[in-house]
């Protein structure tokens, strides 16, 4: 675990995007999976309440989280499962932990040459005498049984190696996610559209803004160092 990188904050976002002219929708789902008292969550019942308005014969779902709640990951792998549409999961940036779940319940994963997915066990922090860890350790085991039954429809392999990747918390590049059956697809790097947009208004910034400019992202920075802090708490909590 010590050895695990360190995974930074990443701005919640979840939205819906229909586009017209393709007959699909983009739904997006970064951050943290589950409620969470600091920050906007990727929901089990936010995510139903979407899929319910969704008319469309396909669904491109966007994941880019460094994981949260485990039972809230199977929740959401299940409702992208058990939807009428052709569901594609697109890994844009980390798909750790619980959100590897939820890309499991995709008709066709995609991940770009240059994202990750990390899979593990599930853990948690608790405090308490021999009798609560033995009962939280018990727990834990069976949250186990549950996340494997997730990944593996998918994998390609045997299942001592699946659980020699969940004990060993492994990332996994685009290439080794195709090997053992967890992404269908390699892509190339996209550039999202918010990108470009954002460079577009850069270079109608005016000179006399820059000032201004740098001393937001300095801000910025610390805001996100101590919400990236509060995050791997929280995270560490889930599974």
């Amino acid at each position: 675990m010590e050895n695990s990188p360190i995974m930074n904050y990443i701005e919640p976002k979840f939205e819906m995007k229909n586009d017209e002219k393709k007959n699909e929708t983009d739904l997006y789902m970064y951050g943290t999976v589950g409620g969470s008292f600091w920050f906007g969550g990727i929901t089990s019942r936010e995510v139903r309440r979407q899929l319910s308005q969704i008319k469309t014969p396909v669904i491109n779902v966007h994941i880019h989280s460094n994981g949260g709640d485990a039972f809230e990951g199977v929740a959401i792998c299940n409702l992208l499962k058990n939807h009428k549409a052709t569901v594609n999961v697109y890994i844009d940036g980390m798909a750790a932990s619980a959100a590897s779940v939820i890309a499991m319940g995709a008709d066709k994963i995609i991940m770009p040459k240059n994202t990750m997915m990390m899979v593990h066990r599930a853990s948690s922090l608790v405090y308490g005498n021999a009798e609560k860890l033995k009962k939280q350790a018990d727990t834990l085991a069976k949250v186990d049984s549950a996340l494997i039954e997730s990944y593996t429809s998918r994998f390609k392999g045997e299942q001592l190696e699946l659980e020699r990747l969940l004990d060993e918390e492994t990332f996994l590049t685009a290439q080794e996610a195709l090997s053992y059956g967890f992404c269908d697809e390699i892509a190339e790097p996209i550039k999202q559209a918010n990108e470009e947009t954002d460079e577009d208004d850069d270079l109608e910034e005016d000179d006399d803004l820059e000032e201004d400019f740098f001393e937001d992202n300095l801000q910025n920075s610390t805001v996100n160092r101590f919400a990236a802090a509060l995050n791997l708490v929280n995270e560490k909590m889930r599974g």
